[in-house]
């Protein structure tokens, strides 16, 4: 097994004591840090810029749909990609317009789907049946739903599994050394 490399325990969050913060809240406790996550959607916007001006980022819901931490993504310039529609409704209530809202996953309700056109948003269709509900839902309409389509090609080039990323990297999944 690898050893675990020595890492100093975290002696303050943004100036804040952890100390203090478990004295405070109790332990365990998560801290999400403000600070950090718009920092690091800085440093992410621009390393992709350089190479891709007109990137956009989508905050997954699915990661994180604590309303404070969706909105720091909302105000740095992220949109919202959610995969169901309890969170496009998350994400509405959040502000966010729905024409900036993309609409993944493959759980879609007829009236998820109706909402999402009505509202402008980016619809992934993730099946043929998603597919025929929205040409029915559109039939006899003036509404135009805005389509995205996963293409899955075969081109003989494969990621490493596991096992062999370990082997060329000599680090584990998680990025450890091995």
């Amino acid at each position: 097994m690898a050893a675990v490399p020595d890492i100093p325990p975290l002696k303050q969050i943004d100036g804040v004591a952890v100390a203090s913060l478990m004295e405070q809240y109790g332990s365990p406790l998560f801290v999400i840090s403000e600070k950090t996550i718009r920092q690091t959607y800085q440093k992410a916007l621009k390393a992709f810029r350089m190479r891709y001006p007109k990137v956009q980022f989508a905050w997954s819901y699915k990661t994180n749909y604590l309303d404070a931490v969706c909105n720091i993504f909302h105000q740095e310039g992220s949109w919202a990609e959610v995969v169901s529609g309890f969170e496009y409704r998350k994400a509405i209530r959040n502000g966010v317009p729905g024409n900036l809202i993309l609409f993944n996953g493959p759980d879609k309700s007829e009236e998820d789907l109706k909402r999402a056109v009505e509202n402008h948003s980016l619809i992934h269709i993730d099946h043929f049946d998603e597919l025929y509900t929205l040409i029915e839902l559109l039939e006899g309409s003036a509404n135009k739903a805005r389509v995205a389509i996963r293409v899955n090609m075969d081109t003989g080039v494969y990621p490493p599994s596991g096992i062999a990323l370990a082997l060329i990297t000599n680090r584990d999944r998680h990025g450890m050394r091995s």
